[in-house]
């Protein structure tokens, strides 16, 4: 079996030169880098991570914690948080929670386990409750994903939700709408509050009062979203538009309104929270609120390997990314005419 000094031998520079560039524990430059990556390819030599752990005290481990990692949101987060690690050094292992916090705390016993270096979090609650909990539990590098955990004081990095909902609720408001339902979030997240927030802001902004009853719980499921969408629908005073607070749940509610014989945007205009790769496929392409994911999940593994490399302790900081409309296809204007019909 191949050995470092094989590794060394073939790349023409000292062993503890090689260890370096392959551990990435000393400086060394892109060219020497190069070389030893090459040899290490040519030769077949597989460095050892555990060892290389134990040895060194310093984990290459990263773990990646979301609700779920088929949601293409997450999913992106994954594909991104991958990439950046590899380039470090670094590898990642993803788990997914299922939005149970029993699971999320069960991983990170298993991430200490591993040895992990540090970990991003999508949090699965945001009360200070569980926030004890976490802190029980995390004893490395760590930062918070999409929500922050009251009582937590990692870096967070995160959307400004309020901003998101009120700009996809002024949209609708803008093109005459005044019975906008919402398909709202799992309750008790601070996430499912703020989005709530922005959508309520909008219509106070606007001096049109809310009707409750228009505001529907998806969980952030889109099965979930689909029958209260379609219960929704069903009504006889039902919404002209709605606003979706998720991928997942937008998804819910356009198979629930061509479940029940509604189209987009002739019947109902659907505005939703964050976008989908595919939407040139859908019919139509929908009106959605763009979350800078990438550049998001980005930040937060970057950020990680800044903590994990300068050992620095967690600043506790906030940083909050804007949101984007993109408009499409999925909503139509309402004249005057239809609102004093009482369709708007």
């Amino acid at each position: 079996m191949p050995t470092i000094k094989d590794v060394a031998k073939y790349a023409g520079v000292a062993i503890s030169t090689a260890s370096a560039a392959i551990n990435r524990s000393a400086p060394v430059s892109e060219e020497i880098i190069a070389k030893v990556e090459e040899a290490v390819r040519a030769i077949g030599y597989i460095p050892h991570g555990a060892a290389q752990s134990l040895r060194s005290g310093h984990s290459r481990l990263i773990g990646l914690i979301v609700p779920n990692i088929s949601n293409t949101h997450f999913s992106i987060i994954a594909r991104v948080v991958e990439n950046i690690c590899l380039k470090a050094g670094y590898m990642s292992v993803v788990f997914s929670t299922g939005q149970d916090d029993d699971r999320e705390n069960q991983i990170l016993r298993m991430m200490r386990q591993q040895r992990v270096a540090g970990l991003i979090i999508v949090p699965t609650q945001s009360h200070a409750e569980h926030g004890k909990r976490l802190r029980a539990e995390i004893h490395v590098p760590t930062v918070l994903l999409d929500m922050p955990v009251e009582g937590l004081g990692y870096d967070v990095v995160k959307l400004d939700n309020i901003t998101a909902t009120r700009i996809a609720t002024a949209h609708l408001i803008g093109l005459g709408h005044r019975r906008i339902g919402a398909v709202c979030g799992l309750p008790g997240l601070l996430t499912s509050q703020d989005r709530l927030s922005g959508y309520l802001e909008a219509h106070a902004a606007a001096g049109i009062p809310v009707d409750p009853r228009l505001q529907v719980r998806g969980d952030y499921l889109q099965p979930r979203a689909f029958e209260e969408t379609r219960e929704l629908m069903a009504r006889p005073d039902r919404p002209t538009a709605l606003v979706s607070f998720s991928n997942e749940m937008s998804i819910g509610a356009m198979l629930a309104l061509r479940e029940c014989g509604l189209r987009i945007p002739d019947d109902v205009s659907l505005v939703g929270i964050d976008d989908f790769y595919f939407a040139g496929l859908l019919d139509p392409p929908p009106t959605v609120i763009r979350v800078p994911i990438h550049e998001m999940a980005e930040r937060s593994i970057r950020l990680l390997l800044e903590e994990i490399e300068s050992k620095r302790p967690p600043m506790g900081k906030f940083e909050v990314f804007q949101p984007e409309l993109v408009e499409r296809a999925s909503c139509r204007r309402i004249d005057c005419l239809a609102r004093s019909a009482g369709l708007g």
